[in-house]
């Protein structure tokens, strides 16, 4: 058994849940291109009758650990062994750190996230989102004939491919509503897009939010504002935002210097990168 295996199943028994069962669990790639460059993320969809929760398995197997010593440690020690072998792609990171938790009985939905130790919490009800079915229209996804449907929302507009085989009104990140499972989302950037990698019936148990001590209620704007922020200048909040270029910092476990994340945001933010939700800009 692999360490990395032993701490999941350590951290398993820590791992607080709602006392619901899911239906179905859907694993999703989540894309961001960026210019020349193309960034994957794993995200998994367990939804249930009343809930369902869309979550990157590494942040959530990191938060778990982080409630217990021993795999605390465990992890510690598998880190160094890989960054001590050059390995330091290979070292799990909650660079990913995104939590919804959709509540179907109550329309609405609970968001968590974070950046450079800001962690928020805030709720939005579904009816912010509303879907336009476009007739006519068809494509497979893992097997499944899907429909197309369009919305606005947040900033940016979403074209999304649903099952109507699966009568599940759910999908990746905040997508609801909904008549089946939605497989496949992209919006008219091409910037983002989420799209189902696998489908398999489940009566997991859906879990609560893991470390909902570390988060505050906060406004979504400004929230994203305060994101935007900090991709501007990650430094700007330490020393009066007048750190020395060539000082040393570590980031996700490597060495770098400030100067070198300074010119990496602003790589990310001259390609014309943004989040997810752009009507934050006002």
């Amino acid at each position: 058994m692999s360490r990395y295996s032993f701490i999941l199943i350590l951290a398993l028994s820590f791992f607080p849940s709602f006392a619901q069962k899911a239906q179905i669990k859907v694993g999703y790639d989540y894309e961001v291109s960026n210019g020349s460059h193309v960034r994957k993320d794993d995200y998994i969809l367990l939804s249930g009758t009343e809930v369902s929760i869309f979550y990157n398995p590494i942040a959530l197997w990191m938060d778990i650990n982080s409630k217990d010593d021993a795999a605390c440690q465990a992890y510690g020690a598998m880190a160094s062994a890989l960054q001590e072998a050059g390995r330091w792609d290979e070292v799990p990171n909650r660079s990913v750190s995104m939590y919804i938790f959709k509540d179907f009985v109550k329309q609405d939905q609970t968001v968590y996230d974070d950046y450079n130790d800001q962690f928020a919490k805030y709720n939005e009800p579904f009816q912010e989102m509303q879907w336009e079915v476009v007739a006519d229209s068809a494509k497979i996804i893992l097997g499944y004939e899907c429909l197309m449907a369009k919305t606005a929302y947040h900033g940016r507009d979403w074209t999304a491919w649903f099952a109507p085989e699966i009568p599940v009104q759910d999908g990746p990140w905040k997508f609801t509503g909904l008549p089946g499972l939605i497989l496949m989302a992209t919006e008219s950037q091409g910037m983002h897009s989420f799209t189902a990698n696998g489908i398999e019936a489940t009566e997991q148990e859906i879990p609560g939010m893991v470390r909902d001590d570390w988060y505050h209620k906060e406004d979504r704007i400004k929230y994203l504002q305060g994101k935007y922020r900090h991709l501007q200048d990650p430094f700007a909040d330490l020393a009066g935002g007048n750190l020395p270029g060539n000082a040393k910092v570590f980031v996700n476990g490597r060495e770098t210097t400030v100067e070198e994340v300074r010119n990496q945001s602003r790589k990310e933010l001259d390609s014309g990168y943004d989040f997810l939700e752009t009507d934050y800009h006002k």
